[in-house]
Protein backbone atom coordinates (compact mmCIF):
# COMPACT_ATOMS: atom_id res chain seq x y z
CA UNK A 1 0.00 0.00 0.00
CA UNK A 2 1.16 3.45 -0.81
CA UNK A 3 0.39 5.63 2.22
CA UNK A 4 0.53 9.37 2.54
CA UNK A 5 -0.16 11.01 5.92
CA UNK A 6 -0.86 14.69 6.18
CA UNK A 7 -2.01 17.25 8.68
CA UNK A 8 -5.34 18.71 7.67
CA UNK A 9 -5.73 22.35 8.62
CA UNK A 10 -9.02 23.46 10.11
CA UNK A 11 -11.29 25.39 7.87
CA UNK A 12 -9.94 24.40 5.06
CA UNK A 13 -11.34 19.82 -26.60
CA UNK A 14 -7.99 20.63 -25.56
CA UNK A 15 -6.69 24.02 -26.79
CA UNK A 16 -3.37 24.74 -28.50
CA UNK A 17 -3.64 28.51 -28.77
CA UNK A 18 -1.58 30.52 -26.30
CA UNK A 19 -3.40 31.86 -23.22
CA UNK A 20 -6.26 29.35 -23.56
CA UNK A 21 -6.80 28.72 -19.85
CA UNK A 22 -10.21 28.60 -18.22
CA UNK A 23 -9.72 31.54 -15.91
CA UNK A 24 -7.70 34.63 -15.27
CA UNK A 25 -4.50 33.93 -13.38
CA UNK A 26 -3.87 36.68 -10.85
CA UNK A 27 -1.86 35.10 -8.00
CA UNK A 28 -3.46 34.93 -4.56
CA UNK A 29 -1.54 35.36 -1.32
CA UNK A 30 -1.56 32.35 1.03
CA UNK A 31 -3.57 32.63 4.26
CA UNK A 32 -2.33 31.25 7.59
CA UNK A 33 -4.70 28.51 8.83
CA UNK A 34 -4.60 26.39 12.00
CA UNK A 35 -4.13 22.62 12.29
CA UNK A 36 -6.06 19.47 13.13
CA UNK A 37 -5.03 15.86 12.55
CA UNK A 38 -5.94 13.78 9.49
CA UNK A 39 -4.78 11.12 7.03
CA UNK A 40 -5.05 10.25 3.32
CA UNK A 41 -4.67 6.90 1.62
CA UNK A 42 -3.49 5.85 -1.83
CA UNK A 43 -3.69 2.11 -2.47
CA UNK A 44 -3.42 -0.22 -5.50
CA UNK A 45 -6.83 -1.50 -6.61
CA UNK A 46 -6.07 -2.99 -10.00
CA UNK A 47 -3.07 -5.15 -10.96
CA UNK A 48 -3.10 -3.49 -14.36
CA UNK A 49 -2.97 -0.05 -12.75
CA UNK A 50 -0.82 -0.52 -9.62
CA UNK A 51 -0.67 3.17 -8.80
CA UNK A 52 -4.43 3.84 -8.78
CA UNK A 53 -5.76 4.86 -5.35
CA UNK A 54 -8.15 2.70 -3.32
CA UNK A 55 -10.49 3.05 -0.33
CA UNK A 56 -9.29 3.71 3.19
CA UNK A 57 -11.15 2.06 6.05
CA UNK A 58 -10.46 1.35 9.72
CA UNK A 59 -12.02 -2.11 9.24
CA UNK A 60 -11.86 -3.60 5.77
CA UNK A 61 -11.38 -6.63 3.59
CA UNK A 62 -9.36 -6.03 0.43
CA UNK A 63 -9.78 -2.31 0.97
CA UNK A 64 -13.61 -2.43 1.23
CA UNK A 65 -15.04 -1.04 4.51
CA UNK A 66 -17.03 -3.50 6.58
CA UNK A 67 -19.09 -0.86 8.37
CA UNK A 68 -20.12 2.32 6.58
CA UNK A 69 -23.02 3.85 4.73
CA UNK A 70 -23.72 5.73 1.54
CA UNK A 71 -24.33 9.43 1.20
CA UNK A 72 -27.18 8.73 -1.22
CA UNK A 73 -30.00 7.42 1.00
CA UNK A 74 -31.29 7.93 4.55
CA UNK A 75 -29.38 5.68 6.94
CA UNK A 76 -31.21 2.70 8.41
CA UNK A 77 -29.03 1.50 11.33
CA UNK A 78 -30.63 -1.95 11.12
CA UNK A 79 -29.35 -2.46 7.56
CA UNK A 80 -25.56 -2.76 7.23
CA UNK A 81 -24.22 -0.72 4.35
CA UNK A 82 -22.05 -2.32 1.69
CA UNK A 83 -20.38 0.40 -0.39
CA UNK A 84 -20.03 0.11 -4.10
CA UNK A 85 -16.67 -1.14 -5.29
CA UNK A 86 -14.66 1.73 -6.70
CA UNK A 87 -14.01 1.28 -10.41
CA UNK A 88 -11.15 3.27 -11.88
CA UNK A 89 -10.49 3.98 -15.52
CA UNK A 90 -7.08 3.49 -17.12
CA UNK A 91 -5.75 6.85 -15.87
CA UNK A 92 -7.02 6.63 -12.29
CA UNK A 93 -10.44 8.33 -12.25
CA UNK A 94 -13.74 6.97 -10.91
CA UNK A 95 -17.22 8.09 -11.88
CA UNK A 96 -18.66 10.67 -9.50
CA UNK A 97 -21.77 8.53 -8.82
CA UNK A 98 -19.59 5.54 -7.96
CA UNK A 99 -17.57 7.64 -5.53
CA UNK A 100 -20.68 9.16 -3.93
CA UNK A 101 -21.96 5.67 -3.20
CA UNK A 102 -18.84 4.90 -1.15
CA UNK A 103 -19.38 7.81 1.27
CA UNK A 104 -20.01 6.32 4.70
CA UNK A 105 -22.54 7.68 7.25
CA UNK A 106 -19.67 9.15 9.28
CA UNK A 107 -18.10 10.73 6.18
CA UNK A 108 -18.74 14.00 4.36
CA UNK A 109 -17.64 14.88 0.86
CA UNK A 110 -16.52 17.89 -1.15
CA UNK A 111 -16.62 17.50 -4.93
CA UNK A 112 -14.25 19.93 -6.69
CA UNK A 113 -15.01 20.02 -10.42
CA UNK A 114 -14.04 21.92 -13.51
CA UNK A 115 -17.09 23.69 -14.94
CA UNK A 116 -19.17 22.28 -17.81
CA UNK A 117 -18.64 23.11 -21.49
CA UNK A 118 -18.44 26.86 -22.09
CA UNK A 119 -18.88 29.14 -25.06
CA UNK A 120 -15.73 30.36 -26.78
CA UNK A 121 -13.82 32.92 -24.77
CA UNK A 122 -12.36 32.76 -21.26
CA UNK A 123 -13.66 35.99 -19.72
CA UNK A 124 -15.67 36.16 -16.54
CA UNK A 125 -18.97 36.57 -18.38
CA UNK A 126 -18.54 33.60 -20.74
CA UNK A 127 -21.57 31.31 -20.18
CA UNK A 128 -22.10 27.60 -20.67
CA UNK A 129 -23.17 26.20 -24.01
CA UNK A 130 -26.51 24.43 -24.25
CA UNK A 131 -24.55 21.18 -24.18
CA UNK A 132 -22.71 22.35 -21.07
CA UNK A 133 -26.02 22.99 -19.31
CA UNK A 134 -27.10 19.42 -20.11
CA UNK A 135 -23.71 18.09 -18.96
CA UNK A 136 -24.08 19.76 -15.57
CA UNK A 137 -27.63 18.52 -15.15
CA UNK A 138 -26.52 14.98 -15.96
CA UNK A 139 -23.95 15.16 -13.15
CA UNK A 140 -26.66 16.37 -10.79
CA UNK A 141 -28.78 13.35 -11.71
CA UNK A 142 -25.90 11.13 -10.55
CA UNK A 143 -26.02 12.79 -7.13
CA UNK A 144 -29.74 12.54 -6.40
CA UNK A 145 -30.25 11.80 -2.69
CA UNK A 146 -31.93 13.08 0.45
CA UNK A 147 -28.64 14.52 1.69
CA UNK A 148 -27.86 18.18 2.26
CA UNK A 149 -25.89 19.62 -0.69
CA UNK A 150 -24.40 23.11 -0.75
CA UNK A 151 -22.57 24.87 -3.57
CA UNK A 152 -19.64 27.21 -4.19
CA UNK A 153 -17.98 28.53 -7.34
CA UNK A 154 -15.61 31.20 -8.60
CA UNK A 155 -16.65 34.68 -9.70
CA UNK A 156 -17.30 33.48 -13.25
CA UNK A 157 -20.67 33.07 -14.93
CA UNK A 158 -19.86 29.57 -16.21
CA UNK A 159 -18.94 28.20 -12.78
CA UNK A 160 -22.10 29.52 -11.15
CA UNK A 161 -24.21 28.18 -14.05
CA UNK A 162 -22.55 24.79 -13.64
CA UNK A 163 -23.28 24.70 -9.91
CA UNK A 164 -26.90 25.71 -10.41
CA UNK A 165 -27.50 23.17 -13.15
CA UNK A 166 -26.05 20.39 -11.00
CA UNK A 167 -28.55 21.44 -8.31
CA UNK A 168 -31.26 21.45 -10.98
CA UNK A 169 -30.31 17.93 -12.06
CA UNK A 170 -30.59 16.79 -8.44
CA UNK A 171 -34.09 18.27 -8.24
CA UNK A 172 -32.82 20.66 -5.58
CA UNK A 173 -33.93 23.79 -7.46
CA UNK A 174 -36.62 24.33 -10.07
CA UNK A 175 -34.91 27.00 -12.15
CA UNK A 176 -31.48 28.58 -12.44
CA UNK A 177 -31.80 32.28 -11.72
CA UNK A 178 -30.80 34.80 -9.04
CA UNK A 179 -32.67 32.78 -6.42
CA UNK A 180 -29.96 30.07 -6.50
CA UNK A 181 -28.14 30.04 -3.15
CA UNK A 182 -24.38 29.50 -3.35
CA UNK A 183 -21.04 30.89 -2.19
CA UNK A 184 -18.57 32.74 -4.39
CA UNK A 185 -14.90 31.95 -3.71
CA UNK A 186 -12.88 34.13 -6.07
CA UNK A 187 -9.52 32.60 -5.05
CA UNK A 188 -10.20 29.20 -6.64
CA UNK A 189 -8.82 29.94 -10.11
CA UNK A 190 -5.57 28.83 -11.71
CA UNK A 191 -4.00 31.95 -10.26
CA UNK A 192 -3.95 30.26 -6.86
CA UNK A 193 -0.91 28.23 -7.88
CA UNK A 194 0.93 30.88 -9.91
CA UNK A 195 3.80 32.65 -8.16
CA UNK A 196 5.08 34.67 -11.14
CA UNK A 197 2.64 35.13 -14.01
CA UNK A 198 5.16 36.96 -16.21
CA UNK A 199 7.66 34.13 -15.82
CA UNK A 200 4.96 31.57 -16.57
CA UNK A 201 4.06 33.48 -19.75
CA UNK A 202 7.73 33.65 -20.77
CA UNK A 203 7.86 29.85 -20.65
CA UNK A 204 4.81 29.70 -22.90
CA UNK A 205 6.60 31.93 -25.41
CA UNK A 206 9.92 30.11 -25.27
CA UNK A 207 8.86 26.46 -25.41
CA UNK A 208 7.34 26.30 -28.88
CA UNK A 209 4.32 27.17 -30.99
CA UNK A 210 2.22 24.29 -29.64
CA UNK A 211 2.66 25.31 -26.00
CA UNK A 212 0.01 27.19 -24.03
CA UNK A 213 -0.50 27.85 -20.34
CA UNK A 214 -2.28 24.50 -19.94
CA UNK A 215 0.78 22.63 -21.17
CA UNK A 216 2.98 24.55 -18.73
CA UNK A 217 0.63 23.74 -15.82
CA UNK A 218 0.61 20.02 -16.63
CA UNK A 219 4.39 19.83 -17.05
CA UNK A 220 4.84 21.65 -13.74
CA UNK A 221 2.26 19.69 -11.70
CA UNK A 222 3.26 16.25 -12.97
CA UNK A 223 6.91 16.59 -13.97
CA UNK A 224 8.19 19.52 -11.89
CA UNK A 225 9.19 21.66 -14.86
CA UNK A 226 9.01 25.49 -14.70
CA UNK A 227 8.76 25.29 -10.89
CA UNK A 228 10.07 28.80 -10.32
CA UNK A 229 6.88 30.22 -11.87
CA UNK A 230 4.65 28.44 -9.33
CA UNK A 231 4.23 28.06 -5.59
CA UNK A 232 5.25 24.81 -3.94
CA UNK A 233 2.62 22.27 -5.05
CA UNK A 234 2.19 20.52 -1.70
CA UNK A 235 2.13 23.63 0.45
CA UNK A 236 -0.22 25.51 -1.83
CA UNK A 237 -2.58 22.52 -2.21
CA UNK A 238 -2.81 22.07 1.54
CA UNK A 239 -3.50 25.77 2.01
CA UNK A 240 -6.40 25.86 -0.42
CA UNK A 241 -7.93 22.61 0.83
CA UNK A 242 -7.75 23.59 4.47
CA UNK A 243 -8.78 27.20 4.00
CA UNK A 244 -11.51 27.09 1.35
CA UNK A 245 -12.54 23.49 0.68
CA UNK A 246 -12.93 21.64 3.98
CA UNK A 247 -13.67 22.59 7.57
CA UNK A 248 -13.67 20.65 10.79
CA UNK A 249 -16.01 17.67 10.33
CA UNK A 250 -18.73 18.97 12.67
CA UNK A 251 -19.07 22.16 10.61
CA UNK A 252 -19.39 20.48 7.22
CA UNK A 253 -22.60 19.65 5.34
CA UNK A 254 -22.96 16.11 4.07
CA UNK A 255 -21.93 17.18 0.57
CA UNK A 256 -20.52 20.29 -1.05
CA UNK A 257 -19.98 20.92 -4.76
CA UNK A 258 -17.26 23.42 -5.65
CA UNK A 259 -16.95 24.50 -9.29
CA UNK A 260 -13.63 25.88 -10.52
CA UNK A 261 -11.40 25.90 -13.61
CA UNK A 262 -8.97 23.62 -15.43
CA UNK A 263 -5.71 25.19 -14.27
CA UNK A 264 -6.90 24.97 -10.66
CA UNK A 265 -8.15 21.39 -10.62
CA UNK A 266 -5.18 19.87 -12.49
CA UNK A 267 -2.50 20.70 -9.86
CA UNK A 268 -4.92 19.83 -7.05
CA UNK A 269 -5.64 16.41 -8.58
CA UNK A 270 -1.92 15.79 -9.17
CA UNK A 271 -0.99 16.50 -5.56
CA UNK A 272 -3.95 14.91 -3.77
CA UNK A 273 -3.73 11.61 -5.67
CA UNK A 274 0.09 11.41 -5.65
CA UNK A 275 -0.12 11.92 -9.43
CA UNK A 276 -1.87 8.55 -9.90
CA UNK A 277 -4.97 10.22 -11.33
CA UNK A 278 -3.05 11.35 -14.37
CA UNK A 279 -3.69 14.32 -16.60
CA UNK A 280 -0.01 14.33 -17.47
CA UNK A 281 0.80 16.20 -20.69
CA UNK A 282 0.41 13.91 -23.67
CA UNK A 283 -0.11 15.16 -27.18
CA UNK A 284 -3.56 14.13 -28.41
CA UNK A 285 -5.08 13.01 -25.07
CA UNK A 286 -4.03 14.86 -22.01
CA UNK A 287 -6.10 17.78 -20.76
CA UNK A 288 -8.74 17.68 -18.04
CA UNK A 289 -12.27 17.29 -19.35
CA UNK A 290 -15.25 19.35 -18.27
CA UNK A 291 -16.72 18.20 -14.93
CA UNK A 292 -13.59 16.27 -13.96
CA UNK A 293 -12.02 16.90 -10.58
CA UNK A 294 -11.38 15.62 -7.08
CA UNK A 295 -13.48 14.14 -4.27
CA UNK A 296 -12.30 15.11 -0.78
CA UNK A 297 -13.89 12.78 1.79
CA UNK A 298 -13.66 13.52 5.52
CA UNK A 299 -14.70 11.21 8.36
CA UNK A 300 -15.69 11.91 11.96
CA UNK A 301 -12.04 11.65 13.05
CA UNK A 302 -11.12 14.39 10.58
CA UNK A 303 -9.27 11.83 8.44
CA UNK A 304 -9.28 12.56 4.72
CA UNK A 305 -9.19 10.48 1.57
CA UNK A 306 -8.90 11.78 -2.00
CA UNK A 307 -10.25 10.29 -5.23
CA UNK A 308 -9.96 11.58 -8.79
CA UNK A 309 -13.48 11.86 -10.23
CA UNK A 310 -15.12 12.31 -13.61
CA UNK A 311 -18.66 13.54 -14.17
CA UNK A 312 -18.73 12.68 -17.88
CA UNK A 313 -17.76 9.50 -19.68
CA UNK A 314 -14.07 10.40 -19.88
CA UNK A 315 -11.79 12.37 -17.54
CA UNK A 316 -9.81 13.93 -20.39
CA UNK A 317 -10.76 15.79 -23.54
Amino acid sequence: MKLKNLLVLAVPAFFWAACSSDSESTPAQPPVPTEISSASTVDPSDPANPAIPGIESSASVDGVPLSSDSGSDPVDPAVPFVPEELVYDSIGFADIANVFHTVAPDEKVVFVLRHAERESGVGRETPLTENGILQAQSVGQKLVSADEFVYAHTAYVRTKETACNIALGRGQVQVCDDSFVSDTISELTGGWFIKDENLRDSYVSSTGKDTNTSVIVSLWAYDGQFADAFYDLEERSREVINTYLIKDYAEMPKAKVVISHDEFVVPLIAWATNKTASIRYKRGRWWVNYLTGLAIIVNSKNEVRYIGIKGLETATE
